[in-house]
């Protein structure tokens, strides 16, 4: 979903409404993934709760290009916006920035 979508933004084809027809599918099975994976958050904090785990630096890569493109606007939950920020702050999501979509580097 991600790769479609900046390939559209930085060649400005297809159409905005093209891509979105295109991606609807992982879109939706994405919007079911953070569903389920917030039933299993805990409501603050780090994923399961005040201790930063593995599973935080997984998703986080995921989460990161997806707030890169527009459609994080239909996917993104005042949940995992706070949990994104809080990454954000951590050196080690700093010092592994460089080169990747948030940065606007392209894959």
């Amino acid at each position: 979903m991600v790769k479609p979508r900046i390939k559209a933004l930085d060649e400005g084809k297809p159409s905005d409404q093209e891509v979105r027809e295109l991606i609807k599918k992982g879109v939706a099975e994405t919007r079911k993934f953070f569903d389920l994976a917030e039933s299993l958050m805990a409501p603050e904090g780090y994923i399961f709760g005040d201790q930063l785990t593995w599973a935080d630096f997984f998703l986080f890569p995921l989460v990161a290009d997806l707030r890169m493109v527009p459609e994080w606007q239909d996917l993104g939950t005042k949940r995992l916006l706070n949990w994104a920020t809080k990454m954000d702050d951590l050196d080690a999501v700093k010092a592994t920035r460089e080169g990747t979509l948030s940065v606007n580097a392209r894959p």
